[in-house]
């Protein structure tokens, strides 16, 4: 059976409705007590509402399956949502590598087109030992980062193969939207871009996040698995955003974060050429050759 048959049935629009409901309530209620708590989302008081809010979409998943029986069958669930892989290991492991390398190199372009416009400067010579002592220093709490970014990648990979009859690109585009939207309580106190108005920061995330969350789309479902994407999201909150301090200096007044990092212009740029070069290599293609256990509604 391929995808194209899969994606006849139309979407489940009030399974859809339901998860979205639960994770943005219970993300703005972590966003609305850091806010009413008088909190700043840059100090340690906040870090723990921050780390549970990322686990508000396994609350929506948990929630809206309960209510639609779903999670009566816990092993369809698993497959569905990609915990238990729908493909070869080799597969798998071969994303999941990709999926840890590509953010950094992203990351690592990205400064280059800041550079460029004379947005960055690199340090000169590089701090050859001081990046491998951050690469270190990650790794070592990279599985806790994957245990934070599971929390919302579950709930993701259980929305997109969801929307995905609406066809493939609508699915990735929606579902980065949600994305980039979920974060907006923090990001609207300054989480993301401190040094820009609340509703250009949402918007500029949003976009990010469209970006981003296709490519780890594209992992999730050439993969049939969760777990590429979860060590993606990991590899671009733990060492894709601390390349820049690292590596050079921000040059300007501006909001640095906006014109050196990831989520910034110059990550829109490599992200958006990224998605081209899998686009243009026939890799979204592939997507509809995969298993079914990967898309299942």
């Amino acid at each position: 059976m391929t995808t194209q048959n899969l994606l006849r049935p139309v979407v489940p629009w009030s399974k859809v409705a339901v998860f979205l409901a639960f994770t943005f309530g219970a993300i703005w209620a972590a966003g609305g007590a850091v806010w009413l708590g008088g909190g700043d989302v840059h100090e340690d008081a906040a870090t723990p509402l921050i780390m549970i809010a990322m686990f508000t979409p396994t609350l929506g998943v948990l929630a809206t399956t309960l209510l639609t029986k779903e999670l009566r069958r816990p092993r369809d669930l698993l497959r569905q949502t990609g915990i238990l892989p729908s493909r070869s290991l080799p597969q798998a492991v071969g994303y999941t590598a990709i999926g840890l390398l590509l953010p950094p190199l992203l990351a690592l372009a990205a400064l280059g087109v800041s550079s460029a416009s004379g947005g960055f400067v690199f340090h000169d010579p590089l701090p050859l030992e001081s990046l491998a002592d951050m690469l270190g220093s990650q790794l070592l709490i990279f599985p806790l980062g994957m245990v934070l970014t599971f929390g919302e990648e579950f709930g993701w990979s259980y929305l997109l193969p969801k929307l995905l009859p609406l066809g493939l690109w609508r699915g990735l585009l929606i579902s980065g939207i949600v994305w980039g939207v979920f974060h907006a309580p923090f990001t609207l106190q300054g989480y993301h871009f401190p040094g820009m108005p609340g509703g250009l920061a949402v918007l500029a995330f949003t976009i990010a996040s469209v970006l981003l969350g296709t490519l780890l789309g594209w992992l999730r479902l050439a993969a049939g698995s969760i777990w590429p994407a979860v060590v993606a999201h990991s590899a671009a909150n733990l060492i894709a955003s601390a390349l820049p301090a690292v590596l050079g200096r921000p040059v300007g007044t501006g909001d640095a974060a906006f014109h050196i990092s990831l989520s910034g212009w110059p990550g829109w740029i490599v992200m958006a050429a990224a998605v081209a070069v899998l686009a243009v290599t026939g890799q979204f293609k592939k997507l509809n050759g995969a298993e079914p256990g990967s898309m299942a509604r």
